[in-house]
């Protein structure tokens, strides 16, 4: 009489192996960056080498890139509760946005090319930075309520709560910008003054809440 136990290795050995599977972190899918909860104008998502329209409802994930036009904004909720809201003419990219099983934030770092950003950004329980990105500099929260617009020559942010700690790329100087005041660098100098932490002058229209 053949062996039960022989007949059934085949069908344990397949479990285990899918089982395996299901729990590897490497071939889990990836959790989203954020969600699209607020869309005004046809806003274009590059992620994985396709570019596509910009969804209410949509996850975005490390790595994708959106495109706001001239008429249009975008906001976005991010997997710690902060919220992006991105102004007409904004290429914005989520280079590493990464959170604990709490949903606290552990890094998080986006790439401003060019255009206005407005970020509130959600408290954590331990230091944990918040990074944006531009062509000349880096500008660095833990949580805070702010305003960002980077070019490829210049960087103006504008702080409404909280305070912003700016980076330049070329000099490696810092300074530290607190609530009410705005900075502006350009080739490596910062320039600061109180009253101007409302928002950036911006021709174009103010990323407010949707």
């Amino acid at each position: 009489m053949p062996n039960p136990a022989r007949r059934l290795k085949p069908r344990a050995l397949v479990f285990a192996a899918a089982l395996v599977l299901l729990l590897s972190p490497a071939l889990a899918l990836a959790a989203p960056a954020g969600t699209v909860v607020g869309l005004s104008g046809a806003s274009v998502v590059e992620s994985g080498g396709t570019r596509g329209a910009v969804k209410l409802g949509q996850p975005v994930q490390v790595g994708d890139t959106v495109e706001v036009p001239a008429d249009g904004k975008l906001k976005l909720r991010m997997a710690d509760g902060s919220v992006l809201s991105v102004a007409a003419g904004t290429r914005l990219t989520i280079a590493a946005y990464g959170v604990d099983g709490a949903g606290q934030r552990q890094e998080a770092r986006l790439s401003l090319a060019q255009g206005l950003l407005r970020a509130v950004v959600a408290p954590v329980e331990r230091p944990a930075n918040f990074e944006v990105n531009t062509a000349v500099g880096t500008a660095a929260v833990r949580s805070t309520d702010w305003f960002v617009e980077g070019s490829a020559t210049a960087m103006q942010i504008g702080v409404l709560t909280g305070s912003v700690e700016m980076t330049s790329a070329a000099t490696k100087r810092r300074q530290l910008i607190p609530a009410r005041w705005g900075a502006r660098m350009e080739a490596g100098a910062i320039r600061s003054r109180r009253g101007c932490g409302a928002r950036p002058s911006s021709p174009r229209s103010s990323p407010a809440p949707m």
